[in-house]
This record gives C-alpha cells, structure tokens and sequence, in this order.
C-alpha cells in the first residue's frame, strides 16, 4: 500500500472540490521540502485574470491505527521549520492512513510569524520541535477559509521587523481567521493554536502584518466608569466602575473599598460582597454606610429599582458585627469632623498615631457630648493638635464651674468673632479687633482643618466698620494664596477663600492696583485669566511705569509676572532697591516668576 500516494490523492481530491482553489501536488515527490503548492482564484471559473496567489503545501503520509483525534501533535525538525519560514510559510498537511487504506488528514499552517513562536518556546539546540495539527474537515468553504488565512500569512517578514510608532498612523486593523469567533467574550489569538493573520492598514495606505499574540476583549469586559445610582441603607453612590468578568458575572466596583460580584445563575441573581479597608476616612465611612445598610435592608437599589441579596452577600453574621464595632469609631470620628467643619476625605487614617486617635476621641467628647474637663492649674490656651498630616486649632476656655474647662473652636461660625490682640510691649492702647484668621501663624494656615472658609467673610463683616481691617483682610487674601501653593489638596478651597475676601476687599475699598493684582493672580493659578484681563494688567503695568503710585515699582513687576514676562521682570528686579525686593518675594505674587 502506497501511503504517500493515498494521501496526496485524499488532499487533491478535497481540494479540487473547492471552486476558488487549484491543487498542484505530486506523490513521491523529490523536492527537498513541499509537495506542491494550492493556486487561488477570485472567480469560480479559475481563469488566470482572477489568479491572486499561490500557497505551499507539504503532504506527509503515515500509517496510524485507532480512533484519530481532533487534535494531534507531530514532530518536525528545526532545519525544515527554517526553510519553510524562509520560503513565506507552508500548509503542512499530515495525513493518518489506517491499515484499510483509510486517510484522516490534519493541518497546521505553519506561517513565519507561527514558526517564530514555535521556535521560541524550545532552547536553540532543540532538533525537532512539537507542532500541533488540526483535523482538516471535508468542506470546501472551511477548506477556502484555510488556504486563504494562508495566502495572506505569505506577506509575513521577520527581517523587516516593526516600528511602534507606525501605530500612531495607523487607519484600521483587519483580522483573519481560518475559524469563526466568538466576540462576545475575551479571545486569546496564539499562533499554532489558532490560525488567523492580523493586517495594519496605515493612512498613507501600507499594509503591514503583525505577529504575536493577540488578545480581543470586549468593551463589557472593560473597566468602565458608569452614572449609575447604587444605593443600600440610605447610602448611594452616583457612579461606578463596571466590568464583565465571564457570561454570567460582572463586577461592580463602587470607590476604593467596595466591589460587588453579581452573577446570574439558576434564574437567581447573587451577590458576593468585599470591603477593603482604605486609608481615606471619607470613603471608608461611605462604604461601611453602605455595607452595613446593604446586610440590614437585605436589598440593593440600582438606578431606583430594588433587588433582593443572595445569601452570599449575608451569611457572614460575626464579621458583620465586629464591623459595627469599626464604622462606630468611623461615626465618632464623622460627628466631630462634622461639627469641626473639616473635610473627611482629606484625613488619612493610616497616617493617624494612637496618641492622635486619643485626642480626637477626647474632643468628639467635648465637642458632641458637652463633656468638661478638671483642672486645678489650667489656663485659657490654644493648642495645635495634629491630624496625620494635618492639624486643628483648638482653644481652652473656663467651663460652667471653677476649675472646670471647655475646648472652643475658635473659627466656628457661631462663636465671637473678635479677638483682642495687643502690641508686643503689653500696651493696651494699640490692641484692635481681628479675626480669628488673622491670629493664625503662616505655617499653620495650610494645614488646619477646622477653618470653616465658607464662612470667612461672616467674620470679618463683624468687624468691617474698623479702620484696620481692610488692611487686615488684604493680609490674608496673599496668606490664603501662600496657603494655596503650598497645600494642592486644597488648593481650590484657598483660592476660593482668597477670592471671597479679595472681592470684599474691593466692595468695600473699591480696584485698587493691589486689590486687582490679587483678583488676576488666583484667576491665573485658577487657569481662568482671559484676554480681556491680560489688556486690563497691560494697561495697569504702563499706568504704573509712570510712578503714579506709591506702589508703582512693586505694581509694575507684579504685572511683568502675570503676563510671564520673563525678560522684562528681570530688569525690573534688578532696578528695585533691596529693601522692596525683599518685600516682594515674600508675597504670592513671586511664586510666578519662573525658572528663577
């Protein structure tokens, strides 16, 4: 029995059933490494107008016996799958003959991308390497499908390698595929495994091929940030990042501490919930809200709509009460910084010390329980107490009894707002009212909590009618700036504050060349300065060249660095007097000369 002969005969035989394709192979034949080659056609009729190419083709013919598999590997040597990458690639076909003269062909298309990746998963010294075959089925479409992935793998190069930066250019992407896929899902596209070939079509119109593998995930299977209103117990949060992990299951992540695993089972929606603990007091607290509200409601709302839980998501009954326990001292916490006025999402609870927890445990007792403090030997103070990287000012003031002491906040909205302040040598006759603001040293400004800056302005309306307070109020416009610049996290809310009270300033006194400075310095760092204000501070900086003001020096570099130029603030620096220099760099307004 001819076995190399039957098999060619079985592969002709299935190829010329195909309308689009040509075979063109030889038994025993004598050529070093294929058989023969397949032309392919356009047409039906196979008229040499509609020829578009020609793919190699080796046929190996071997006795087998026993039931043959989809899948099989054989063995081909090193020094063949070289030549065969060389030649642009080869539809090997390897054909299992059983003793009756039975043929069960199989397949690899061996293209030079396939061949480099076989290559690299064995050591260089490696003889003969594994290759997996595919059964070939008797159907002239998937037949065509084969041979033509196999035509266009042909234009696969090595030796012209890849440049990324094509990517930038790039117009579409095109895949083909010898087999139908599934999209729905994520698809992992190994050559050897898979037959397809991958074309980038560039917008000067190249056409270039890449190789490796190519992983296709569906945008379900994405991270993506949902408006979606998830609520349990009273909490909800407006957004969510969703993704799809398989068929029946999507995760929904709601911040940095919750994720919720919904999956669709048995006509049953299950939840499965997991809390991590993150170091931001703010959406910690959220989160073991909602989880808490999530075990006691035994429901979900999703956009309104309510769903009932799965036991999965409330089973766990001891770790949900040790968690009581934690959003307890969560809600401590929450009422003081609720009373304090301070922003939870800044506080970080890693950063927090026992002896900070300490504190703020006897403050929430003092500032939500009315509780007082003994002491024989106290005296009214103020103290800074640190939060992690932030602080609170806080003052001690006589309680209801002698010996008895009470903690004030002294930025509170509902508290005085004048505070006497005297001279240095003790004169009484030099003391005037301030604010509470202007009590605050400049190192301590950026970091203290409590300020309550939505209400600045009630403070200083108490005191507007004196003389010194406008004088005041500009002080802190600039103190506020300086804060900005040196506190990102809350940069926004010191520029906000700084705007409230610069515009008050100018109400009141009305656009002086200081008062406007500072409005276009935080429209600056604001990135809201427009062309209409560049005119207004071109037309202030040549009013100033003329010396019109005693600030003129001062008011004229200041513009030079609103409108960045460098050039020009440079010799206006260096044709001040040190003293007015020095002044200078000490306000916000220097922070703007670059590179300097």
């Amino acid at each position: 029995m001819d076995v190399e002969a039957l098999a060619v005969a079985k592969i002709q035989g299935m190829v010329g059933r195909c309308p689009h394709l040509k075979p063109f192979l030889a038994s025993n034949d004598k050529t070093p490494f294929t058989d023969g080659h397949i032309d392919v056609y356009n047409g039906a009729g196979q008229k040499k107008t509609d020829w578009i190419g020609r793919v190699s083709v080796q046929v190996k013919g071997r006795t087998r016996s026993g039931k043959q598999p989809l899948e099989q590997t054989f063995s081909i040597s090193r020094t063949d799958l070289l030549a065969f990458q060389n030649d642009s690639g080869v539809l090997y076909i390897y054909v299992a003959v059983s003793k009756q003269g039975r043929c069960a062909p199989y397949y690899a298309l061996l293209s030079p991308f396939t061949i480099e990746h076989y290559l690299g998963q064995v050591p260089a010294d490696q003889k003969t390497i594994s290759v997996l075959f595919k059964k070939l089925n008797n159907d002239p479409r998937e037949i065509e499908r084969i041979v033509g992935v196999a035509l266009k793998t042909k234009n696969q190069s090595l030796s012209l390698g890849f440049e990324p930066s094509l990517f930038d250019k790039m117009k579409s992407l095109t895949l083909y595929s010898a087999a139908d896929l599934n999209f729905d899902e994520p698809i992992v596209l190994t050559p050897g495994e898979v037959d397809y070939a991958l074309e980038m079509t560039t917008e000067g119109g190249m056409a270039v091929q890449l190789g490796g593998v190519l992983h296709i995930i569906p945008q379900q299977y994405t991270e993506q940030t949902l408006d979606v209103r998830i609520g349990a117990g009273g909490v909800t949060f407006e957004r969510a990042t969703v993704r799809r992990i398989d068929a029946l299951t999507v995760e929904v992540r709601l911040g940095e501490c919750l994720t919720l695993v919904m999956t669709d089972a048995d006509q049953k929606r299950l939840w499965n919930v997991s809390f991590v603990a993150h170091s931001n007091f703010a959406a910690r607290l959220k989160a073991a809200e909602f989880l808490i509200g999530l075990v006691e409601s035994g429901a979900i709302e999703i956009n309104g709509e309510v769903t009932p839980l799965g036991r999965g998501a409330t089973d766990r009954r001891r770790e949900i009460d040790e968690f009581r326990g934690h959003l307890a001292s969560l809600s401590q916490l929450s009422e003081l910084f609720e009373r304090l006025g301070v922003d939870g999402s800044l506080v970080d609870l890693d950063e927090l010390q026992n002896e900070q927890i300490i504190n703020l445990q006897a403050l929430h007792r003092s500032f939500v329980g009315g509780e007082e403090i003994r002491s024989d030997d106290g005296e009214v103070s103020r103290s800074v107490l640190t939060v992690g990287r932030w602080a609170l000012m806080i003052l001690t003031v006589p309680g209801s009894k002698p010996n008895m002491w009470r903690y004030v906040d002294p930025f509170d909205p509902e508290a005085p707002h004048m505070f006497r302040w005297s001279a240095d040598s003790g004169d009484e006759s030099s003391a005037f009212p301030v604010t509470a603001y202007d009590t605050v040293e400049a190192e301590y400004l950026p970091i203290l909590l409590n300020l309550h800056l939505d209400s600045i302005l009630d403070a200083y309306e108490a005191i507007a009618d004196l003389e010194p307070t406008m004088g005041l109020a500009n002080q802190r416009v600039l103190a506020l700036i300086l804060a900005a610049d040196a506190s990102e996290p809350r940069r926004d809310e010191f520029l906000r504050a700084a705007d409230l009270v610069n515009e008050w300033v100018i109400f009141h006194v009305g656009e002086k060349p200081a008062h406007l400075i500072n409005r276009w310095q935080i429209l600056l760092r604001r990135h809201e300065l427009t062309p209409t204000d560049r005119n207004s501070i071109r037309a202030l900086k040549s009013q100033m060249s003329r010396r019109v003001d005693p600030m003129a020096e001062e008011a004229e570099l200041s513009c030079a660095l609103l409108l960045g130029e460098n050039d020009e603030a440079d010799y206006l620096v260096g044709q001040m007097a040190a003293t007015k220099l020095e002044a200078v760099q000490t306000w916000p307004i220097w922070k703007l000369r670059r590179g300097k």
